[in-house]
């Protein structure tokens, strides 16, 4: 399976994510993909919108409890195995998260 951002939008926003991190409100992602069938290899962006407005810069996310790093390494690398692509897969994954405000908050 070639993994899409279609796919990818609808595994980060299931429910699984969403009860271990209630502050975000959602994930956008853009997969670009080599066009190599037999060994294919991904570029990830990941943009996390949350939901509080007392996020607001990198020390308030983390004290919140949202760690970027940790929500990819843990969940949703996790989850990516469900449709077989492993870490080996992916060359590049870029994050940007963005507050409630809509002004970047981290990335």
């Amino acid at each position: 399976m070639i993994l899409t951002s279609e796919i990818l939008n609808k595994l980060v926003n299931s429910d699984y994510i969403k009860k271990v991190y209630p502050m975000i409100d959602r994930i956008e992602t853009k997969v670009d993909w080599d066009k190599d069938f037999s060994l294919p290899f991904y570029d990830i962006y990941i943009k996390i919108y949350v939901n509080d407005p007392d996020m607001v810069d990198y020390h308030t996310m983390y004290e919140r409890g949202l760690d970027p790093h940790y929500l990819i390494d843990k969940y949703i690398v996790y989850l990516l195995q469900y449709i077989n692509i492993s870490t080996r897969d992916i060359s590049q994954i870029y994050i940007l998260v963005i507050g409630a405000d809509g002004e970047v908050i981290y990335g």
